[in-house]
């Protein structure tokens, strides 16, 4: 009678709504899995090549000189760029004009050319959701310049001339606008420090330091003023 009495009981609490409650949670509890952390898509960042016309009107050594820029400017972080141009300088194109209409005989007319190399760090002051090479920017620039001008053909042909050297290194800050795909205006303005040298070169492959007092204070001056607009296309 005892052992019916014990199993009617175990049958009662096992098969009980209780006991079927607590199987069903027991049965329903799931431990939630951790999810895999979402990566951020990182935004595309375009290299930009660019050209000046600013520079082809008096870039260089004004007021001699053209400058035919080529720029490229390569983003090296989210907030960060650098930026190299390389160019060749020519006689200044209004100064070439002048020559024309004045009809200036070949023993005076200007010969030019040159070179000159240019290297920015840019940092962009924007915020997480923009990135380079778009926006506000500051940074500094440094410049070397080097052009040979002879007055009149003989000189320039007998290897006569003026050695012009300009170096200088600014703190420039600007704005630049674009899109992926999309033409950019890059415009910058600064202030910086130069250093300015001519040297005479005759054609007995001597040189001698040219007095440049006649120049002006701003050309014999440390104080370097930059200005400039760039155009070109991202990709």
């Amino acid at each position: 009678m005892n052992k019916r009495y014990l199993i009617i009981v175990f049958l009662f609490v096992a098969f009980s709504p209780v006991s079927a409650l607590n199987n069903s949670i027991g049965d329903t509890i799931r431990l939630k899995k951790d999810k895999a952390p979402v990566k951020k898509e990182y935004p595309y960042q375009p290299t930009v090549f660019k050209t000046s016309p600013t520079a082809f009107l008096w870039g260089g050594i004004f007021p001699f000189t053209s400058e035919y820029r080529l720029m490229v400017e390569i983003p090296s972080a989210r907030t960060q760029s650098e930026q190299i141009a390389i160019s060749v300088l020519g006689k200044n194109i209004f100064l070439s004009a002048m020559e024309n209409s004045a009809n200036v005989s070949t023993d005076r007319m200007l010969k030019v050319k040159g070179w000159r190399l240019q290297y920015a760090h840019k940092y962009y002051l924007v915020n997480r959701k923009h990135h380079s090479p778009y926006g506000f920017y500051v940074g500094p620039l440094i410049s070397y310049t080097n052009a040979k001008i002879s007055i009149g053909l003989n000189r320039y042909y007998s290897q006569a001339y003026f050695d012009v050297r300009n170096f200088n290194a600014n703190l420039m800050m600007g704005v630049q606008f674009g899109k992926y795909k999309r033409t950019t205006m890059d415009i910058y303005w600064g202030i910086g420090y130069k250093h300015n040298e001519i040297y005479y070169h005759s054609n007995t492959f001597k040189s001698s330091v040219v007095d440049t007092d006649d120049f002006g204070d701003y050309y014999n001056s440390n104080v370097n003023l930059v200005f400039g607009i760039n155009l070109g296309y991202s990709f």
